[in-house]
Parts: structure tokens; sequence; C-alpha cells
């Protein structure tokens, strides 16, 4: 005769066998990915040419879910209210790791409600200026800049961005007192840039290649930490003279906290996978995007490092919302 003790025994064991048998046999509908952008920007691009992959793998359609606004808060605090069993998911990016401390009062926590799953892909920066404007270096731009201090401007897509942020962590790297102006969007702040009403400007390469092929626009300097394949006679900013800088645009997935170990796991060989494969690096190279295929450590790691750097410039710049 079964005694208390043991029965519940019996049925905690029970238990863990029904769940890891419902785990084994994720996914089993459809896994809503959550962008917290519009559709057509880089990280809705990266994300779809992924999911394309992912799905085969994974037996399920990734359904891509454009839920922007807010500055992505709205699309994170979603996911992060979401259930913990791997059905809805959110792509995270630079701004995740910027809005820790952009942002006076988060609608969750950036660190606690999410669980790292994979890190997919980056793309570097270049510091761009109209073909018109005097300077053709990035020495002759900062010596301008200098000589000419708070008359400089430079724009982004509005305030607290990773074009934003980018190059006010440059100005401050160089010692450099420039004006920013915030558009409502990407596209705007680059029409005006090209016009030559805006004087400089760092932005993805991914989306200025065009205009930077077209001879509109011209590259003084690259922001990642090695020189890219694409511009291989353009310098980084840390070769000419600032070792400390470097920043790229970083994209990849999570989950909410609580997310199952084997969830996880399972998500993470999907998408790690899916970034090795040939049709993926291709897709992902045309638009010059570098594909990662990392595992959730080294995204966990990257969104601990990016909080920390980006709350350094936040505070030393006093831009917050």
């Amino acid at each position: 005769m079964l005694t208390k003790r043991s029965l519940r025994t019996v049925l905690a064991a029970l238990a863990a066998a029904g769940a890891a048998l419902a785990h084994a046999a994720y996914p089993e509908r459809p896994i809503r990915l959550v962008v917290p952008f519009p559709t057509g920007g880089s990280t809705d691009v990266v994300t779809r040419i992924v999911a394309q992959k992912a799905q085969q793998l994974l037996g399920q359609p990734l359904v891509v879910d454009n839920k922007g606004g807010a500055g992505s808060l709205l699309g994170s605090d979603a996911v992060a209210k979401a259930p913990a069993d791997g059905y809805t998911l959110l792509v995270t990016q630079t701004a995740f790791a910027v809005n820790a401390s952009l942002m006076k009062k988060l609608p969750y926590d950036t660190l606690k409600d999410f669980t790292p799953i994979a890190l997919l892909a980056d793309h570097p920066g270049v510091v761009v200026a109209a073909t018109a404007k005097p300077y053709n270096t990035f020495a002759e731009f900062v010596q301008t800049a200098k000589a000419n201090p708070g008359k400089l401007n430079y724009s982004s897509a509005g305030n607290g961005t990773w074009p934003h942020l980018s190059m006010a962590l440059l100005a401050s790297e160089a010692g450099l007192d420039m004006v920013h102006v915030a558009y409502k969007g990407t596209g705007p702040a680059k029409v005006d840039l090209v016009a030559g009403r805006v004087d400089v400007k760092i932005e993805a390469y991914a989306t200025t290649m065009e205009m930077i092929k077209g001879g509109q626009l011209k590259v003084l300097a690259v922001t990642s930490k090695a020189r890219m394949p694409e511009l291989p006679q353009v310098p980084t900013v840390a070769e000419l003279g600032y070792p400390r800088y470097e920043t790229s645009y970083w994209i990849g997935v999570a989950g909410p906290a609580g997310l199952p170990a084997d969830v996880t796991a399972r998500l993470e060989r999907a998408f790690v996978e899916a970034l090795h494969d040939p049709e993926v690096k291709r897709q992902l190279a045309a638009q010059s995007i570098y594909p990662r295929g990392l595992p959730a450590r080294d995204l966990d790691t990257l969104t601990r490092a990016e909080i920390d750097k980006w709350g350094r410039v936040v505070r030393a710049t006093g831009i917050q919302e």
C-alpha cells in the first residue's frame, strides 16, 4: 500500500514525465516571432531571412509579428508578459540594451524578464557625409568640427537611437562639440544628409550602401572593430586614433523569463543552425549583414556588455527619456 509520502513522490514523477513528454513534442503549433519595429528595417529583414530556415528545422511556421512603437518597448513588453512556453519570442537588438539606461522606467526588467536564445547577426556602421561636404577624410572632418565648435550637426532617426548614441560616443571620444538633430525616422534623416543640410551621420552600412555606391554619400570611417570586406580601403575609427571606439548593430532572439531549458535548447539549435546555412549566409551577405549564429550564452554576455557600455554613454551625455 502506498503511503502518502510515496504517493506524492509517484505523482511528482508522473507530472515531471508528462512535462518532459510535452516539451519533447515542442513545437506543436506556429511560433510568434515579435519584431519590435515596423516592417522594412534591417531587424525585420534579418528576422524574415533567418525565420525561413529556422521554421524548416523546427517543423512549425515562424510567424513574424511587427509590433513597433515606443522605441521597441511595446513589442518587448508584450513578450516579457507572454507565457513562457516557447510560442512567443522577441527579436532583440541594440535598442533592447540601450533602453535599459535610456528610459527612466521600463515596464520590464531587461535582464530578469527574458531568456536569451541565440545571437543571430550584426552589421557595422559607417560615418558618412554628403559628397558636397568639404571634408573627404575622417581627420578632415574632426579638424573641421574642432575648428567650429557647436556649428556642425549630425542626424539620427530619433533621440536615443543607435545612430544617435554611436555619434554621441564618438563625439565624446574625439572631444567634439556637435548638435544632434533628431528626425522621425531614418528616411528623412538620410534625405537631409544627402542634401547637405546635415553635416555627418552614423548609419548602418546595410541601409546606406546604395547611396554610397551611387555617389550620394562618402564614407569617412567604419565603426566596427575591424575593416569591412566591402570597404577594405576605409579605416575604422579605432585605427584613426580612438582605440576604445567600436560599435555595431546586433540582432538576437529571446523568450520570456522561465522558458524551459529543453525548449530553449531546441530553439537555440534551430537558430544557430539556420545562421550556418549557406543560403541564409548568402542572403544576409547581399545586405552586408554578418551572420553570427552563436548560442544563448553569447547573446547574454553581449547584452550585459552593451547595457554597461550604453549606460555609460547615457550618463555621460545626459541623454534620457
